[in-house]
């Protein structure tokens, strides 16, 4: 799959997840929005993704890898009951996890095959 799908999946359950964990929460904090924030960020860099921007391609990849610290470090579940805020939390750190996975994978087929074949159907 390539890299601008994941991302654009990626995201949208990060904006998703992110805004649904906002409204559940009782106090609704502001650093609950980082997650949508980051997806949307994440989402507006999909066209260039498609282009296939190095600097962009380098850029998502550090963004979402920040994204899945973030996420998985607010997920404090050490005596907690896991509820729907700590499962969607989880869920949007393995998506980010699993989005790193790609477009590190996506990075070394392109390095291994050096002409760059695998987006020929792109563009």
């Amino acid at each position: 799959m390539h890299p601008y799908v994941i991302n654009s999946i990626n995201a949208v359950i990060l904006i998703v997840a992110g805004l649904i964990v906002f409204f559940i929460h009782p106090a609704q904090p502001a650093v609950a929005l980082v997650a949508p924030g980051l997806g949307t960020m994440l989402l507006a860099c999909t066209y260039h993704l498609r282009k296939h921007n190095r600097f962009v391609t380098h850029t998502v990849t550090a963004l979402t890898l920040l994204a899945a610290i973030v996420v998985i470090s607010r997920l404090n579940a050490a005596g907690e009951d896991w509820d729907t805020r700590h499962m969607l939390l989880l869920l949007m750190g393995l998506s980010c996890m699993v989005a790193v996975g790609v477009f590190i994978s996506s990075f070394i087929k392109e390095r291994r095959l050096r002409n760059n074949s695998i987006y020929k159907d792109d563009l």
